[in-house]
């Protein structure tokens, strides 16, 4: 029994030790859990405090004061800086709020639960966040409004190192910018002049006033670039090629004016004095350094000088040619009163022959044209000598003179080519009547002399036919008018078939007298030669039957078995 009461209190008191041991470790846990807990709760107050310093330490007065003194200048810009300035004071009355709540955090850090702790240092974290966004987009907007301090100091340096070159560059170019080298000198002093402007209003934080200054030094700096480069061109356009040009267009227009070419309606010399005015404006320009528009200004002088040669060129043109005109619508005057005077005394005197009463219908009209040109020829001659009508004018003058004796020069030498036909036609007839006549005669001659044995009958039609033509040719010529198409047209046939008539007797005549001397020549073999006395009694029928042709052929077949190369020679020399 004892060993058993012995053995429950042993086990009792091991169970008593166990629970014991659980419950000091238990505690000791709790103690640990708690410590930790403690630790991260103070961890994390401290990482608040650092967010809280970092945001407290920002310089946002002073960069808030150095905005305002840079914006004072302008009205919309001193608006928004003091609309932040706004911001910046509930954000100032929101850190101490912060402030606030940390100091009580860490006041109840020891003394609170954990999850109160926890809840508190949330709300402290979410109004520190707050702060820092509100504080951050201050400070943007700040960093921001005095970056153009920098940037406007980095402009001023590149500003400075661009003058020391365009400075360098003007210096080394003196000789070849000799015109506009002061001009250049006094940009370059109004640059420093503005330098020193610039920086005393940076120092004055008067950035906008700077800034303005700075743009100015930038804009003449590329101006003096720019006219450096065309300086050299346009002294060469303006002391040079426009003072020739101008040179030459005066002497050709005091030529001109000595030629005695009317020029008053064109004011060139007022316009040569608008160039020169405008020229001596541009070198001035020059010479102060500023080449703005110079080049365009060159260009159209030289449009306008090279437009005033070709207006002088065309006036000594139209003069010359109203001259010109003027003297061959003289002579083709003169040439009009002599064909008209030819056609007057050609109506006069055969105007009944040859029918021209249609060229009485007009000859007086042309008459009076005649008198009415000399006396617009005159008037144009005074007009080129006196000098003050325009050139153009009188060419159009002197060319509708010139069109209107044409025209009726072309009539009266229509008049003339009639009168021409008719007394040329007239006289070329009676001369080929009189060819034709001796033709006729020497056919009817030579018919006689040779008398031939047989004549067709077709040659005394044909005879009598010839002499039909001339009878009719005859008859033509004695009519009044005469008809001078109808006579060409009767002598062409009349030529064309007496020459034929006369062609074909020629050749009978000719053929029926080399028969003849065949067979003259062939009676010296007769006798000799059956064959050959054969053939010549038939040659000699057929000549005597006015077969001439089949005649000569059998002759002088036969003969050819003689002399079979040269019977035509033997022939001719026996003739």
């Amino acid at each position: 029994m004892k060993e058993k009461i012995l053995d429950f209190v042993i086990n009792n008191k091991l169970y008593v030790i166990i629970a014991v041991a659980a419950l000091v470790f238990l505690i000791f846990l709790l103690i640990i859990i708690k410590k930790a807990h403690k630790k991260k709760l103070k961890k994390t107050l401290d990482e608040l405090y650092v967010r809280f310093n970092d945001v407290k330490t920002v310089p946002i007065a002073f960069k808030l004061n150095k905005a305002q003194i840079m914006a004072k200048r302008n009205k919309e810009t001193m608006e928004q800086v003091s609309q932040y300035y706004q911001k910046y004071e509930d954000a100032e009355k929101h850190i101490t709020q912060v402030q606030d709540l940390l100091n009580e955090a860490d006041d109840s850090l020891g003394s609170v639960s954990y999850k109160e702790a926890m809840n508190s240092l949330r709300i402290v974290g979410e109004n520190l966040t707050d702060c820092e966004k509100e504080i951050k987009s201050i400070d943007s907007f700040l960093e921001a409004f005095s970056k153009k301090e920098d940037e406007q100091r980095d402009y001023s340096i590149k500003l400075k190192e661009k003058y020391r070159v365009v400075k360098a560059t003007i210096d080394k170019n003196s000789q070849l910018l000799s015109i506009a080298y002061d001009g250049f000198v006094n940009k370059l002093k109004e640059c420093e002049e503005l330098f020193s402007a610039s920086e005393d209003a940076m120092m004055s934080s008067e950035y906008g006033l700077a800034q303005d200054d700075l743009e100015k030094i930038d804009q003449i700096l590329s101006e003096i670039k720019t006219n450096a480069n065309a300086v050299p061109t346009l002294v060469k356009d303006t002391k040079g090629v426009l003072p020739l040009m101008l040179d030459e267009t005066k002497r050709e227009l005091a030529l001109t004016q000595q030629r005695g070419v009317y020029l008053d309606h064109l004011r060139i010399d007022e316009r040569i004095e608008e160039i020169e005015r405008s020229l001596n404006s541009d070198i001035k320009n020059i010479m102060d350094a500023d080449t703005q528009g110079i080049k365009n200004n060159v260009a159209r002088a030289k449009e306008q000088v090279n437009e005033l040669n070709d207006m002088l060129a065309a006036e000594n043109r139209a003069y010359k040619q109203a001259k010109e005109t003027n003297d061959k619508a003289y002579e083709h005057l003169a040439d009009m009163e002599k064909v008209e005077n030819y056609v007057r005394v050609a109506y006069e005197k055969d105007s009944d022959r040859y029918g021209l009463s249609i060229v009485s219908e007009t000859l007086d009209q042309l008459k009076e044209n005649i008198q009415a040109y000399r006396q617009e020829y005159q008037n144009i001659a005074a007009d080129l000598s006196k000098a003050d009508h325009p050139s153009g004018e009188i060419l159009a003058a002197a060319e509708d003179l010139y069109n209107h004796i044409e025209d009726d020069k072309k009539a009266l030498y229509a008049y003339k080519s009639i009168i021409d036909k008719s007394t040329d036609g007239e006289q070329r007839a009676i001369s080929q009547l009189t060819k034709l006549q001796l033709v006729v005669c020497e056919v009817e001659a030579k018919l006689a002399e040779y008398s031939l044995p047989a004549i067709d009958e077709s040659y005394k039609d044909d005879l009598y036919r010839a002499h039909g033509y001339i009878e009719r040719l005859r008859s033509e010529l004695s009519v009044i008018p005469i008809d001078v198409d109808k006579l060409n047209e009767l002598l062409s046939e009349a030529i064309d078939f007496i020459y034929k008539f006369y062609n074909n007797i020629n050749n009978v005549v000719g053929m029926g007298v080399m028969v003849e001397n065949a067979i003259v020549f062939g009676n010296r073999y007769r006798s000799t030669y059956p064959e050959i006395d054969r053939e010549l009694s038939k040659a000699e029928f057929q000549y005597f039957n006015g077969e001439y042709t089949k005649a000569l052929k059998t002759a002088i077949t036969c003969m050819e078995t003689l002399f079979p190369e040269s019977i035509d020679e033997k022939i001719m020399e026996n003739a």
